[in-house]
């Protein structure tokens, strides 16, 4: 798990992220982040799904929520 903080007086941000293997050719992350300001604060959140396809190409499914929502798939080689 990754995590990352930062403060101030009057501000704080804050991001996370878990990774695990679903299985020998499948593997997904999570993630989010926070920030405050005073008052008003947002956030964000992702999961990327990726699987193996062979040695040398894969898939990833991404979805995204917060400012700018994303639904999309991504393919290597």
């Amino acid at each position: 798990m990754l995590t990352d903080l930062w403060t101030s007086s009057s501000r704080m941000a804050m991001s996370s992220e878990v990774q695990s293997q679903l299985s020998k050719r499948t593997a997904i992350a999570i993630g989010g982040n926070l920030e405050v300001n005073e008052n008003s604060g947002g956030g964000a959140a992702s999961t990327v799904l990726r699987h193996q396809l062979s040695p040398v190409s894969s898939i990833e499914f991404i979805a995204s929520a917060g400012l700018r929502a994303l639904i999309g798939v991504q393919t290597t080689r």
